[in-house]
């Protein structure tokens, strides 16, 4: 509404505006007309003097700026100023370009292009028109003049009016347009908010507030509006979908009600199964690892009993030649190293599956990597090995078991060493990363399948051909890493090498340095 009043209020301007400026247009020219006919007795009459005195009590009146009259070569041959007389003007200008201008008689003008409006050095508008002379029959006919009867025009009255108080008047009318305007558009608006606030806002506020009540579980909630209009609708179906809400509420409490206690009930009952399905597990897994167990060990346990009995064989002779004797020897070094190993898998065994037992302390890891390195060294020589290292800079403490972490360093050094048969370089890194060590021990072998990666931390499992390959080298060092609470990575490329990564945290290695008193360096 607002616009379309707006609109009408510019087009109202507008229009007023035009009529105002065609009033005063035609009241200049029948000023114009009225002063060309009052002088033109006198210049019948060929009374120049009467013409001057005439133009300048005319100029002299209220509104008018100038009267000139020019002759056909634009030269002013009456005005009411005298400095102008004589003088010739412009044939280009405001005043002379409408006939000059263009190839039509002035008497074929129209009265709107007579007209001109500038603007004097002062400021105001000025409106300037201008009236043909015409040579009429008692024109061309009287003794005074020498004109020929067939020139039309003799010359020009041009006479110049100010527009100050029109425009003063008009700019008065629009002011009270646009007050009458303005005030309308604020009595409209106050009327509108006001109907809009009683009507509209207020009922939508109370709509508002029952939604929230709804919202925070205040299904009684009822809006208090008898209407018959669209907000009275919204009103009534806003309470119908309150009084269905706590209906479904209640009932989906009661449904709720019943399916906790039927949850608690199969949760029970699932527990039970669950606690049957681990002990089957549990007795699943200890058949197959004391299958395992008993396979890995019955291995060199039947060949110590056969080399045993070849001992006893030899012995219960009395007499050994020195043949026999070093036969003898070299059973009993059989059954030397079987029996080692055999109790090497027990132990790694018990390593592997010992839940517990580390012993903590605030350790440096630089010394235990080159105390790792020694015992493997005279090994990386005989297999042809480069070695590679970078200690770990800056702080190098961790709580650790450093019997536990070095034996998982030679573990994963002789892995290493192992993938290598025909030599190749064994790179070990340590670097401290945000929450604690990173070990990365990297070796240039064979590699391992990619199938065989997820079995490779699992006890007995091996992708070593030779017999005494136990399988237990990697789950040992699983283990220790598991109780250290870090992580254990594998890559492998087969033909390219493998690298494992150890993420150690560091625990309580930043502790204050007299709860270090007695950690190994």
């Amino acid at each position: 509404m607002v616009p379309a009043l707006a609109a009408y209020a510019w087009v109202n301007i507008e229009t007023t505006s035009s009529q105002w400026r065609q009033a005063v247009h035609r009241g200049a020219y029948r000023t114009s007309d009225l002063i060309r006919r009052s002088l033109q007795h006198e210049m019948l009459l060929n009374r120049k003097d009467d013409v001057h005195a005439m133009m300048r009590m005319i100029a002299a009146g209220p509104g008018v700026v100038g009267i000139r009259i020019y002759d056909k070569r634009g030269t002013i041959i009456f005005s009411a100023q005298d400095e102008e007389i004589g003088r010739r003007v412009d044939l280009q200008a405001e005043a002379c370009v409408v006939c000059h201008g263009q190839a039509v008689p002035l008497q074929s003008v129209s009265s709107d292009e007579r007209t001109r409006v500038y603007r004097a050095r002062s400021g105001e508008r000025i409106l300037g028109l201008i009236h043909p002379i015409e040579n009429l029959p008692e024109c061309a006919n009287g003794p005074c003049h020498a004109h020929p009867a067939d020139q039309t025009v003799l010359g020009v009255l041009d006479v110049q009016m100010s527009m100050a108080y029109a425009d003063e008047r008009l700019a008065v009318t629009i002011r009270r347009m646009v007050g009458a305007t303005v005030a309308l558009l604020l009595l409209m608006g106050a009327i509108s908010a006001v109907f809009i606030q009683r009507v509209v806002r207020s009922p939508l506020q109370t709509l508002t507030a029952g939604t929230d009540r709804v919202a925070r579980g205040e299904l009684d909630t009822r809006i208090p509006i008898a209407r018959d209009d669209e907000i009275g609708k919204l009103a009534a179906a806003f309470n119908r979908m309150a009084e269905d809400l706590g209906r479904a509420r209640a009932e989906l409490t009661g449904w709720s009600r019943r399916l906790e206690e039927k949850v608690v009930e199969k949760t029970e009952t699932l527990g039970r199964m669950q606690r049957q399905v681990v002990h089957i597990e549990k007795m699943a897994s200890l058949g197959k690892l004391a299958a395992t167990v008993a396979h890995e060990l019955n291995n060199p346990l039947a060949g110590v009993l056969t080399y045993t009995r070849l001992v006893e064989r030899n012995l219960e002779d009395g007499t050994l030649i020195p043949e026999e004797r070093d036969e003898t020897m070299r059973y009993l070094q059989f059954i030397r190293k079987e029996t080692t190993r055999c109790g090497e898998i027990v132990r790694n065994l018990l390593l592997f599956a010992r839940p517990a037992g580390a012993s903590l302390a605030l350790h440096h890891l630089n010394p235990i990597l080159d105390r790792s390195l020694m015992l493997v060294r005279h090994h990386l020589e005989m297999a042809n090995v480069t070695l590679q290292t970078r200690p770990l800079e800056g702080d190098d403490a961790l709580v650790c078991d450093a019997d536990q972490v070095q034996q998982a360093l030679v573990a994963m050094f002789v892995n290493a060493v192992q993938a290598m048969p025909a030599g190749g370089t064994l790179s070990v890194s340590l670097a401290g990363v945000e929450d604690g060590v990173r070990i990365e021990v990297r070796d240039t072998g064979i590699g391992i399948p990619a199938a065989a990666i997820p079995h490779i931390f699992e006890p007995f499992f091996s992708t070593k051909e030779e017999a005494s390959a136990l399988g237990l080298g990697l789950s040992v060092v699983y283990g220790i890493v598991q109780r250290h609470g870090g992580r254990i990575e594998v890559e492998s490329t087969e033909g390219k090498g493998t690298a494992l990564q150890l993420w150690l945290p560091r625990g309580a290695a930043t502790a204050p340095a007299d709860g270090a008193k007695g950690a190994s360096s």
